[in-house]
């Protein structure tokens, strides 16, 4: 089982660089050495990854050097969101703001799906604002229609962070600019000042 370094407690004895050693040899250009390395990450009984093995898992997904090492990658990228949105959900029953850590932690995963749902459904504003700010760094097909809808946050500070998200991609993508063009008519001038500016 392989445990990412989110705000839960460490198995005792664990430290995150084996699995940070471990995700950074999936590019490895030898394969033996690469299948060995997805093997433990599978295999071992915990191992723990840090933020750095987690970017080169992520990495691997997409970019990985064989079909076994994206394959195996994905695997673990998927439970790790798993792990992290039930890290969520359960400091949101509890009505834990340390919540609010677990966004690092999906934004490194690139869980634009959970990111969405933190961003438009959070009851504290301030963990929605830094959800709309992490989707403006992930892919624009994913994050545009969430960012489009914070657009009617009741909080100014959210929508500014969903108008900076959005201008990331104001020169290059038709709903990035429709979007910010709504929200020229947004009843706070910070808001539409920005907005104006990410037209420009």
């Amino acid at each position: 089982m392989t445990v990412i370094d989110l705000p839960a407690h460490r198995p005792p004895g664990v430290t995150e660089e084996a699995g940070n050693r471990l995700a950074r040899v999936l590019t490895d250009p030898d394969t033996r050495v690469r299948h060995a390395a997805a093997d433990a990450l599978m295999d071992e009984r915990e191992v723990l990854i840090g933020e750095e093995g987690v970017r080169a898992l992520v990495l691997a997904e997409t970019n990985g050097p064989d079909s076994y090492v994206r394959a195996v990658a994905a695997e673990l990228v998927r439970a790790m969101r798993v792990a992290a949105w039930d890290i969520y959900s359960q400091a949101l029953s509890h009505k834990d703001p340390a919540r609010a850590e677990t966004v690092r932690g999906l934004a490194v995963l690139r869980a634009a799906t959970e990111l969405s749902e933190i961003a438009l459904t959070d009851p504290d504003w301030r963990v929605r604002e830094r959800a709309v700010a992490t989707l403006g760094r992930l892919d624009s097909r994913s994050a545009i229609g969430p960012l489009t809808n914070a657009l009617e946050d009741d909080i100014v500070a959210v929508r500014r962070a969903a108008v900076r998200a959005l201008a990331t991609w104001a020169a290059t993508r038709h709903y990035a600019r429709t979007a910010l063009t709504t929200a020229l008519n947004d009843p706070d001038a910070g808001v539409r000042t920005e907005a104006r500016w990410a037209l420009a």
